[in-house]
């Protein structure tokens, strides 16, 4: 993922015939946002649209099953490389990744809200509050374990010798490490019955603001910057560990940014009072956007442009992603969450919750990208 080519290229499923429409790069990336938004909707008007949808499954427990899926993602893609999927032709390798990924999806969550959720009120079924509790176990564990598929550049098992699929599980074991230490600082303790405001690190919606803004960083450095700043560090192991900490100090810093920007440009005033103390958690509703802006840039636009030197590369990226990202959540709060996907108006002319409907696009993106190696079209050239 820090390198957008090679994480396309080394993460998706062979394909030794090439097959599909040749286009290019420009058609590419209009075909690409055509697919992704159509299956998408697609997939919303089956499960989640409050008013027309064949069955409502939304906001719970489908957001639940969609955010494991996208962790279940993390472990197959990127964590594991594809290992066992790489070699299958396509559509077939695409297909049983899928399938996998769906049951991962599933029976995880499952087994945390119908299983643990008896001995623990946190993950109890009743009113889908488990669902919430175990969906932001994956708001953790994208960051526990994405990256040290990619910021870490495969430190220190590669160094050891380590080859596929024991440096996914070593990663894996790591990854479940961090996401536990996370969850039990962060999140745990602002749903647990035995605990209490005072007893907290932060509040919930700041948590989750505030995590959601270290995990933009993470990716703006992976995805946009070729890992800078921290690959001015001399070896693999400083670079490692600068990335990892270096995230939670930016992040820290773009949270009061998008917070400020949110609050005195981006949110109308009638709506900051709706919201109220709840505004801390929305860093995490237009960092969703500029995430997916970045994914889509980086996977199906070929990380544009890699002509210029680094710096103006680099520059012209941020440019580009955040701008369309920022961009994408005016259109969408002011219209389309709305008029389009019929999600509550928060007031007349402003409304959504960026982070079901993103994260769905998210996961449809990375099947088609890095499961089906975007199969039916292809880059003439």
């Amino acid at each position: 993922m820090s390198n957008a080519t090679e994480a396309t290229a080394d993460n998706t499923v062979a394909n030794s015939t090439p097959f599909g429409l040749g286009l290019s790069a420009v058609g590419f990336g209009i075909a690409s946002f055509m697919i992704i938004h159509g299956v998408s909707w697609l997939v919303w008007l089956l499960f989640a649209d409050p008013a027309v949808a064949v069955w409502k499954f939304y906001p719970q427990p489908f957001g639940a099953y969609l955010f494991w899926a996208i962790l279940a993602i993390v472990f197959i893609g990127f964590n594991c490389g594809m290992h066992g999927f790489s070699k299958l032709k396509q559509p077939l390798g695409g297909i049983l990744a899928t399938l996998v990924t769906l049951a991962i999806g599933f029976a995880v969550p499952m087994l945390l809200i119908f299983g643990f959720g008896k001995l623990d009120p946190a993950f109890s079924s009743t009113n889908f509050a488990g669902h919430g509790a175990a969906g932001l176990i994956v708001l953790i564990g994208f960051y526990g374990f994405g990256v040290v598929a990619n910021s870490t550049d495969g430190w220190p098992w590669t160094d050891a010798g380590l080859k596929q699929p024991m440096v996914g599980v070593a990663q894996m074991l790591v990854g479940f490490f961090l996401t536990v230490i996370g969850y039990m600082l962060f999140i745990y303790p602002a749903l647990a019955s035995w605990t209490g405001p005072a007893h907290v690190l932060m509040s919930l919606p700041t948590a989750i603001g505030w995590f959601y803004s270290v995990i933009v960083v993470w990716l703006t450095t992976a995805l946009v910057l070729d890992l800078w700043p921290y690959s001015m560090f001399g070896s693999r192991s400083k670079r490692a560990l600068a990335a990892f900490f270096g995230n939670f100090v930016l992040g820290t810093v773009l949270y009061f940014i998008l917070l400020a920007l949110l609050k005195n440009v981006l949110i109308p005033a009638d709506a900051l009072v709706k919201i109220g103390p709840a505004i801390t958690l929305w860093p995490a509703q237009i960092g969703v956007w500029i995430v997916n802006m970045m994914l889509f840039w980086a996977l199906c636009c070929g990380n544009a442009p890699t002509s210029l030197s680094p710096t103006k590369n680099r520059i012209a990226r941020v440019v580009i992603t955040w701008g369309m990202g920022i961009g994408a959540f005016v259109v969408y709060m002011k219209w389309f969450a709305v008029e389009v996907l019929h999600e509550a108006a928060i007031v007349p002319g402003f409304g959504g919750d960026p982070l079901t409907w993103v994260d769905l696009l998210n996961l449809i993106l990375l099947i088609f990208v890095v499961y089906f190696g975007s199969y039916g079209i292809r880059k003439r050239g």
